[in-house]
């Protein structure tokens, strides 16, 4: 998959083109959920990369292409259910065929405009969560919507897998706190809470992806992240639970894919690096080579 640096895949990620999964139906998923894999997160950035595809049901959405349900029939999943309430959509996909391996993941979408972004980070205020600790207001206003309206898809005894990109990463990272599932991973997830918030979140199996210098997990500044980082580097390499002066050093190295940008319109006028990285087609561009063994970027 090829790296995008438009406005359009940061903030209308649904209008992707329709090459999902490109190259992984052969890398069987779910591998082991215990322990970080590089198979899981490309799955699973591909699954929070098509929620954000519309329905000709949805409002904006377009009956044109292929449904979020054709494109997974592909790969043998399913979308059980969709919840859209409240502002906050999230999807439930399974196996088509369970058999001996039946599995649950809820992928919560991300905020698929400017303007939605910008109402969130505006009531940003930390308000207490249940379970501990106080979490962004606008985020918790946004899970709430949804989460008992999932309550079919969790099943006693079926592994869960939470997911999600930015607003569904901050999404996916409230479930882990109210619900421990078998396994997590966020993609350019925001903060989400302050630091006895995060002790409520399962530390184990719980995996935070961030693409190089993606600006929109550094806020909101107040709140503090949770999990086991996985940073990709400037050059593509994925690092394990660097330290914050390892991240500063890589940040200050340019992406190579930038200045090999063909268009000058869009050299001119496309979005910097700190938008760009945001988008969830490059979080799977990233993966995908991680998994096919090329690794850098091109």
């Amino acid at each position: 998959m090829n790296f995008v640096n438009t406005w359009a895949a940061i903030f209308n990620p649904g209008d992707a083109p329709d090459c999902y999964f490109d190259q992984i139906a052969h890398r069987p998923f779910p591998e082991p959920l215990d322990a970080y894999s590089p198979v899981n997160a490309w799955w699973l950035s591909e699954v929070s990369r098509l929620v954000y595809r519309l329905e000709g049901n949805e409002v904006g959405g377009r009956a044109t292409g292929r449904t979020r349900g054709q494109i997974l029939s592909d790969v043998g999943l399913k979308e059980s259910l969709f919840v859209d309430a409240g502002g906050s959509q999230a999807a439930v996909v399974e196996p088509l065929d369970a058999g001996s391996n039946p599995f649950v993941v809820i992928a919560f979408r991300g905020t698929d405009t400017l303007l939605d972004w910008l109402d969130f980070n505006v009531d940003l205020a930390p308000v207490r969560w249940e379970a501990g600790g106080k979490v962004h207001r606008g985020f918790k206003e946004a899970f709430d919507a949804v989460w008992n309206r999932l309550e079919p898809a969790r099943r006693p005894g079926v592994p869960l897998i939470f997911t999600g990109h930015s607003l569904g990463g901050a999404l996916a990272t409230l479930a882990a706190s109210r619900q421990a599932p078998t396994s997590t991973y966020t993609f350019g997830s925001p903060r989400v809470g302050d630091a006895v918030f995060g002790a409520t979140v399962p530390r184990q199996a719980f995996f935070r992806i961030v693409n190089n210098r993606d600006l929109v997990t550094d806020v909101p500044t107040l709140l503090e992240h949770v999990g086991s980082l996985r940073y990709i580097a400037h050059d593509g390499r994925i690092v394990a639970d660097p330290d914050e002066s390892t991240i500063r050093a890589d940040r200050t190295r340019r992406d190579p894919s930038f200045d090999r940008r063909p268009d000058l319109v869009d050299k001119l006028t496309g979005p910097p690096q700190e938008l760009a990285d945001h988008a969830p087609v490059n979080y799977v561009a990233h993966l995908e080579r991680a998994v096919s063994g090329s690794g850098t970027r091109d």
